[in-house]
């Protein structure tokens, strides 16, 4: 667990700072310089295309982590390996977009009534899917060696820089809103081609025309895999982001606008989860290769205490600030309607951490076609609750539909692993983090009102965090944690040696 919890550590600092630029733009940048409906518009396009991209992969991105083991042993199957998962993402796409333009004109009058302006940017969706595509299985081949630091800070940081920067070239009169939507694209283009330069000078990427390197049945078997993981990856997309799309269609541009930078804000407390789980994955993947159980469910226990002690805190921490947070933002009046979709979402959020990597094990298992199954059914699901929600509830009912699958989909799959494989990542610890949080908001209501809301927010974090984490310390909730604390303040000679 030391290579997980160091590592998860780096690709953490790496998405907060990424978060912190991602906070710049979406709730000062974009509402000073953008029109509601302008940011809903680029908002839609971004989520149109992460939707997508998944129907086009045909699940590839989850065969790179169970296969990668098997079939990569020296430097002509890994030529082999990588040229294939070319030649097959190539062919996805290829039946992707036939699919996409046989339907376009359905697809896109959902948005003709309530955001008919996303129908021009069909083309840059499409190239943007394609480049998301290619990037997606990049960084799960640069997972599976376990180099995620650099692809990590190219999505996190790298992006969102450049996005800050057309933003205020457009402010500037330099380039058109027209031409900001393309740069966007270019952005991403430009962080794909950084990738590919950093696997090129690792020597981890080549090709070869020849596979006959690789075993036919594993070929087989990869192929089937993804075909069937497929519709699991599609769905998990489509619950994380099918709410998007229906808030638009349903509510307008101006609506999503909103609802996109309310729900980014909640999703500042998954960070340590999507960090974690990037590392935990290969690593399950191994133990599954050596059949080692115990392994595993280490791992499972350790990664599922650790996101719940970190998101625990996180969520604390964005409920006792949210109404500063919203002060700080240019056009609060049309933003702060977006309060109980954080709430809510983060609640989502944070039951998705507390059930650790579970969907990894599943998915890295013989039974991995449930996991598929369930994504399937709850993916109708989150489209059927949006369509009854959105209507009575508007942007809260997209939040409550989100929420729900979240506990729905963990709480189902918590039984299906205790059944099948006799694990289960909870024990007192977890209990105890529950209560702490719980405490911290009973104790935020005893912290003074400052007038000054950064002093307000500075001084309410601090106490909040302090007395958090000393709890957290002296109960033990998670001896990892409380041994890698000690050795850094031991190496920087704030703890003397016993």
């Amino acid at each position: 667990m030391g290579l997980v919890i160091r590592q998860s550590i780096y690709t953490t600092l790496i998405s907060y700072a990424g978060a912190s630029i991602g906070y710049l733009n979406l709730l000062y940048l974009f509402p000073k310089f953008l029109e509601p409906e302008q940011v809903g518009l680029l908002r839609t396009i971004q989520d149109a295309a992460i939707l997508l991209a998944p129907f086009a992969t045909f699940g590839l991105a989850q065969s790179i982590f169970r296969f990668h083991p098997q079939l990569v042993k020296d430097k002509t199957t890994e030529a082999g390996f990588i040229s294939l998962i070319t030649f097959l993402a190539l062919v996805g796409f290829a039946i992707f977009f036939v699919a996409f333009k046989l339907f376009e004109t359905s697809i896109l009058a959902y948005f003709e009534d309530n955001a008919r302006e996303i129908i021009q940017y069909a083309s840059v969706v499409l190239w943007l899917t394609l480049i998301l595509l290619i990037t997606s299985l990049l960084e799960a081949y640069s997972r599976s060696l376990l180099k995620m630091i650099f692809p990590n800070l190219l999505r996190e940081v790298v992006v969102r820089l450049l996005l800050a920067l057309l933003v205020i070239s457009y402010f500037q009169g330099y380039i058109s809103y027209n031409q900001f939507i393309v740069n966007t694209v270019i952005a991403y283009l430009f962080c794909l081609l950084l990738l590919v330069a950093y696997l090129s000078f690792l020597k981890k990427i080549s090709f070869t025309l020849n596979l006959s390197s690789l075993q036919p049945a594993k070929i087989k078997s990869l192929v089937v895999y993804s075909s069937l993981s497929f519709a699991g990856t599609a769905g998990m997309i489509v619950i994380g982001k099918v709410d998007s799309m229906m808030v638009s269609g349903m509510l307008g541009l101006a609506a999503n606008a909103v609802y996109t930078t309310a729900f980014y804000m909640a999703t500042i407390i998954e960070i340590p989860r999507r960090a974690m789980s990037q590392v935990a994955m290969p690593l399950i993947a191994r133990a599954f290769e050596k059949n080692d159980l115990t392994d595993i469910q280490t791992i499972y226990r350790k990664t599922a205490i650790n996101q719940f002690i970190i998101g625990a805190l996180l969520l604390v921490g964005v409920y006792i600030n949210l109404d500063n947070i919203f002060a700080l933002m240019p056009r609060q009046e049309v933003y702060e309607v977006g309060k109980w979709v954080v709430i809510i979402v983060g609640i989502g959020k944070l039951t998705d951490m507390l059930f650790g990597p579970s969907s990894e094990i599943i998915v890295l298992s013989k039974y991995y076609a449930f996991n598929i199954l369930l994504l399937t059914s709850l993916a109708a699901v989150v489209i059927v609750s949006n369509n009854i929600l959105i209507p009575i509830y508007g942007i809260n009912g997209a939040a409550m539909g989100s929420a729900l699958a979240l506990i729905t989909f963990n709480i189902l799959k918590y039984f299906f692993i205790w059944y099948k494989l006799k694990m289960q990542p909870f024990n007192l610890d977890s209990v105890k983090v529950l209560v702490i949080a719980l405490v911290m908001i009973g104790l935020n209501l005893l912290i003074p009102k400052f007038q000054t809301v950064v002093a307000d927010i500075a001084i309410r974090s601090v106490a909040i965090t302090i007395t958090y984490s000393v709890l957290i310390f002296y109960s033990r909730a998670t001896p990892d944690g409380n041994s890698f604390l000690l050795k850094q303040l031991n190496r920087v000679g704030l703890l003397k040696k016993n």
